[in-house]
């Protein structure tokens, strides 16, 4: 049986809580990541839901190594992740790519479209600059835009368009996986489900995986293999996706499950 692409153990991050010195003395943690474990299978979309506040984002920036963990381990590609440094870290980076929530500030307003998405060839240093070029524009196309769009501003696009540029830039250099951190929940919902069947596309293309965060339920059923529920910094479930949509456990899963509106058959939408 081959190993996971990515496997994390007993992850943990606590952020200390400030307070009147003059009052107390003691020192309080909010404990945004608590013991988490879960692994990811190569080509595997693994869903991660659970409210605002519940860790999830925070789990993400330990998983990239955007900010330091207190203990745990996490293993991608079969290395040590969090003890790599120097070139090893540098190449093991290339194969670990995220989305970010926000498109609106995640892209940098002053580099054109172009320059955001060829920002991963210069920093790893790969391809020519001819070269560049050529690569941009295709995955532009590949991402639902205009190769003509290379020299516009982030401004000059909608949000959904910044988001594909933003997932242009996240599968440039053919990662292995693909952190994607509530990479929908700012959209119309019209343009989620475009900026979703995108996503799946794309990885039937690539066979990438996803790790894929999101407080929606119902959003994460459709794009996951593997399920997990986040509550208080712990994973409180996890297994097949489907199973936990028909039959969850936990009670705070049965919860988000019940918050989902279903849509009234009697009621016909107008054409």
């Amino acid at each position: 049986m081959n190993s996971p692409l990515l496997e994390v153990k007993d992850l943990k991050k606590h952020f200390p809580i400030k307070k009147n010195k003059k009052f107390s003395r003691e020192t309080t943690y909010v404990k945004a990541v608590d013991g988490v474990s879960l692994s990811i299978n190569p080509g595997e979309t693994f869903g991660l839901v659970g409210e605002s506040g519940c860790g999830k984002s925070t789990l993400s920036r330990l998983i990239m190594r955007l900010i330091p963990s207190d203990s745990g381990e996490v293993y991608f590609n079969d290395n040590n992740f969090l003890k790599l440094s120097g070139k090893l870290l540098r190449e093991q980076r290339k194969d670990i790519q995220m989305v970010f929530q926000n498109p609106y500030e995640s892209l940098n307003p002053r580099m054109t479209a172009g320059e955001i998405i060829s920002s991963p060839f210069q920093i790893h240093d790969v391809l020519k600059k001819t070269e560049r070029i050529t690569k941009v524009k295709e995955l532009l196309e590949m991402v639902g835009l205009s190769k003509r769009y290379i020299n516009r501003y982030p401004h000059e696009f909608s949000g959904g368009q910044r988001q594909r540029i933003g997932i242009a830039r996240a599968i440039a250099l053919n990662p292995k996986l693909v952190i994607c951190d509530e990479a929908v929940s700012g959209l119309d919902v019209s343009v989620q489900s475009q900026i979703l069947n995108l996503l799946i596309d794309l990885q039937k293309e690539f066979q990438f995986a996803y790790l894929f965060i999101s407080h929606d339920l119902s959003v994460v059923k459709h794009m996951s293999d593997k399920l997990g529920v986040m509550y208080s910094g712990k994973i409180v479930e996890m297994g097949n996706s489907e199973d936990i949509y028909i039959n969850p456990q936990n009670t705070y899963t049965q919860k988000l499950l019940s918050s989902i509106p279903i849509p009234d058959p009697k009621i016909k939408r107008n054409e």
